[in-house]
């Protein structure tokens, strides 16, 4: 793709893999009233057919039946022991439904969904090369239509996401660095399993039930009973929260893979982590599924008590008062 190529030489990479725009395109941004970044580690599958609806029905923890050209939901699609494989936004066209999310995850997912299309008249296609995925923000957008052949997303009342071919895809010319969506992913406590993420987690524990990620009113489909024994007999003690803290002097490759508590106890698992830098430190946001209802305020990076993280409170949970 041309324009993929364009970018990728004009801008790089940070250290998490997000696109960051050259230092110009970065000064044009700040200047204008349009938010939009380019959000290259995420694609979409295209799922189209006579069937696509009914075969989707059967696999995905949303309701299709709630999906229609004018809404977007979050979704998930299990295993047998309701433990996501991959998790997205999903989105309908009027003759396609399209499911964002990261490439790894995305490749995943088509092989998955393979195994049951047999029974269906469906095709699954990862538009990868077809297609760029863009996030923009809504404050200050001159044009809340659809930008010419693209499909828009509004996931938010304050964000889109923009699914847009090579030549729609011209027109954003001034980005602003992917990490601006990232940190807002994690402001909003919202998280996309990653490809060594898959088959761990039930959707409960990454809050997917709290932002309408699971329909619990649906037929049946894989990985349902499990899912709605949680939800009706059972308490999720797992759950996602959101950590952060300003000014660690702290590197990348010193993050691990695990939160502690003030007595040096491991309380849970980091799942998501981005760092911003201040001066010669840096300001770090994590997301983290905890085994506790009751997270401490803070929590730390290491066994032996360094690099504190303060609790944040999710918008779509009750204030923790901790």
């Amino acid at each position: 793709m041309v324009f993929r190529s364009s970018l990728e030489q004009t801008g790089s990479m940070d250290s998490w893999g997000d696109y960051l725009p050259s230092n110009l395109a970065r000064q044009t941004a700040a200047s204008s009233t349009d938010k939009t970044c380019w959000l290259n580690q995420f694609t979409a599958l295209k799922i189209s057919g006579p069937d696509a609806e009914r075969f989707l029905q059967g696999q995905l923890t949303c309701n299709l039946n709630d999906i229609n050209t004018e809404t977007v939901h979050y979704g998930a699609c299990c295993n047998a022991k309701g433990r996501i494989v991959a998790n997205f936004n999903i989105s309908f066209d009027g003759e396609n439904y399209w499911l964002v999310l990261p490439i790894e995850s995305a490749e995943i997912l088509e092989r998955h969904l393979q195994k049951y299309k047999v029974f269906f008249k469906a095709t699954i296609e990862n538009c990868q090369q077809s297609q760029l995925i863009f996030g923009q923000w809504l404050e200050g957008v001159k044009d809340s239509a659809n930008h010419g052949e693209s499909h828009c997303l509004n996931i938010s009342e304050h964000r889109r996401l923009i699914i847009c071919d090579n030549e729609s895809a011209a027109e954003f010319t001034n980005l602003v660095p992917t990490l601006d969506w990232r940190l807002a992913d994690i402001s909003e406590g919202i998280h996309y399993i990653t490809a060594e993420q898959t088959e761990q987690w039930l959707p409960q524990h990454i809050n997917w039930h709290q932002i309408g990620g699971i329909s619990f009113n649906k037929g049946c489909y894989t990985g349902q009973e499990i899912i709605a024994r949680l939800q009706y007999l059972g308490k999720a003690k797992k759950a996602l929260y959101h950590y952060s803290s300003d000014d660690l002097d702290i590197s990348a490759s010193q993050i691990g893979k695990q939160l502690f508590n003030t007595e040096g106890k491991n309380q849970g698992d980091l799942l998501f982590t981005r760092t911003l830098p201040s001066d010669d430190k840096v300001q770090i946001d994590v997301l983290a599924v905890l085994n506790t209802d009751d997270p401490d305020e803070i929590m730390y990076l290491t066994d032996s008590g360094d690099f504190p993280l303060t609790l944040q409170n999710l918008s779509y949970t009750e204030e923790k008062t901790v």
